[in-house]
């Protein structure tokens, strides 16, 4: 494990970690079956064991989540140009728009239901 030469009480540290490719494989894994990215993961393992147990790996809004959404926007963004340049126009437009707006609303049950459920654990 190496530091970065900024190791001082107040500063943040960057730590360079060597793990072979079978754990590396199993701390994707893990870190995506907690719906967060590695580097969190790691940071909460660092806090947990260090003792402060008032980090939370879920306390803040999903990484995921945030990255759904702004997904959503520029979806809604490309059916507008869409709307502007495809033959059929508006109409064509609508019929797309119901298909991503169900879609939308599927993904973003899916993402509340992730969300409840690791606020339940």
């Amino acid at each position: 494990m190496t530091l970065a030469p900024n190791w001082s009480a107040g500063a943040r540290a960057q730590v360079k970690l060597r793990l072979s490719a079978e754990e590396r494989v199993e701390l994707k894994a893990l870190a995506d079956g907690k719906r967060v990215s590695v580097s969190q993961l790691l940071r909460f393992l660092v806090a947990r064991e260090l003792g402060d147990t008032s980090l939370d790996l879920h306390g803040r809004r999903d990484e995921s989540v945030i990255r759904d959404a702004a997904i959503l926007i520029a979806i809604e963004q490309v059916l507008k140009l869409q709307e502007a340049s495809i033959p059929g126009g508006i109409t064509r437009s609508r019929q797309l728009l119901d298909a991503a707006a169900e879609a939308a609303m599927a993904r973003l049950a899916t993402a509340q239901e992730v969300l409840s459920r690791q606020e339940g654990a």
